[in-house]
């Protein structure tokens, strides 16, 4: 038996559907040789190797092997370049980066915060980021780094926090994900609140600023990181997405999308879309002296 992988996979609910559909095939298969048949696939965005990571891993952990197969040349070379192919261990080597586009596909372990933060510090650099006051850059990649912990303090995970981006410099766009296969949204608002919300609705609470389900750390109140994310994504005019349980989340500076998907993704990803034709320059808002108040973030 195979799975397919076919179409367009973009960072849209659409994409996230195609991979919610694979892991359902996947899941009815019990052959040690899983084959992913990618004949049909036109495109895949390379920050979606996250999710598909987060989705393959389990099988790859209890002993079964994923066998891509009839992959199209220019796709094939997009997962060498980011490194996914060669996670797989399929037959594959990693290409150099030439065109300095691509954020490597990682697995962290939970215990890895310090690596993922010198991750984060590796890539979001330059050109790849609006321009931005030193203390707002610093503030920006903590925000990150806190999705991260979140993934680690709330999904309750064992294999770990899965991470891919990539620059689209035709689209003027940054994409970064951040994936893990814990128990969602959903499940953790209810175990620590008794909240009994549809997908939908816990993707909305975890979004407000004056709820967290995550305990102090060295004085700091949990769950601020997507709060400030949100609050620069709506200045910058980029995007953020939110996939937990069956509930699609897409929220942009002025417009908000939630579906539902037909069967749950088995985890939580969060992609960050940065728009990289910004021109703005941000600051802190306790930097506002003489600060044009529309760059303050």
């Amino acid at each position: 038996m195979k799975a397919e992988l076919s179409g367009l996979i973009r960072s849209t609910f659409d994409g996230f559907q195609a991979l919610v559909r694979l892991y359902y095939q996947m899941k009815a298969c019990d052959d040690p040789i899983l084959e992913i048949d990618m004949s049909r696939l036109t495109w895949f965005d390379a920050n979606m190797c996250a999710a598909l990571g987060a989705v393959l891993y389990p099988f790859q952990a209890g002993g079964r092997a994923i066998v891509p197969s009839g992959m199209n040349p220019r796709i094939e070379e997009v997962l060498q370049r980011n490194g996914f192919l060669l996670s797989l261990g399929a037959n594959s080597t990693k290409r150099a980066d030439t065109y300095r586009t691509t954020i490597e596909y990682r697995r962290f372990e939970r215990k890895e915060t310090q690596a993922f933060k010198q991750y984060v510090a590796k890539h979001f650099v330059g050109k790849r980021l609006p321009e931005m006051s030193s203390a707002l850059q610093a503030r920006f990649r903590e925000s990150i780094s806190e999705v991260f912990e979140n993934a680690v303090d709330h999904s309750s995970t064992k294999l770990g926090i899965f991470a891919c981006g990539q620059l689209f410099p035709r689209q003027k766009r940054l994409d970064f994900s951040i994936a893990d296969r814990g128990v969602g949204i959903r499940a953790n608002i209810q175990r620590h609140t008794e909240l009994n919300l549809s997908p939908e609705e816990a993707i909305a609470w975890a979004l407000d600023g004056e709820n967290t389900t995550r305990p102090r750390r060295a004085g700091k109140p949990g769950g601020l990181g997507l709060k400030l994310i949100r609050q620069f994504i709506k200045s910058n005019d980029g995007r953020l997405q939110i996939i937990s349980d069956a509930g699609y989340g897409s929220f942009g500076a002025n417009d908000v999308e939630q579906e539902t998907f037909e069967a749950p993704f088995p985890g939580t990803v969060v992609n960050i879309e940065i728009n990289t034709a910004d021109t703005s320059k941000y600051y802190l808002a306790s930097e506002a002296e003489e600060v044009d108040p529309e760059s303050i973030f």
